[in-house]
């Protein structure tokens, strides 16, 4: 990417809005998901405390206690 040009814009694989996308790769399943920039840092901050990324992740990679953590919306 040249310095000054925006990211492409296509739909956010976690929030579904039609915005401009970076690649994200999950430190846990090493998946690119690509993500805006408010996902981008949302995932990132969840991967740092030791939280699933998105629903997908969770169901596979999740203990119970991670699981009850995305149904009460915490994430």
């Amino acid at each position: 990417m040249n310095p000054g040009t925006l990211p492409p814009v296509g739909r956010c694989a976690l929030c579904g809005h039609d915005r401009h996308l970076s690649a994200h790769r999950s430190t846990l399943d090493r998946l690119v998901r690509n993500v805006c920039t408010p996902c981008y840092s949302a995932a990132t901050l969840a991967e740092e405390t030791g939280h699933p990324v998105d629903w997908q992740q969770a169901v596979t990679w999740a203990s119970d206690g991670d699981l009850l953590f995305w149904l009460r919306g915490e994430q």
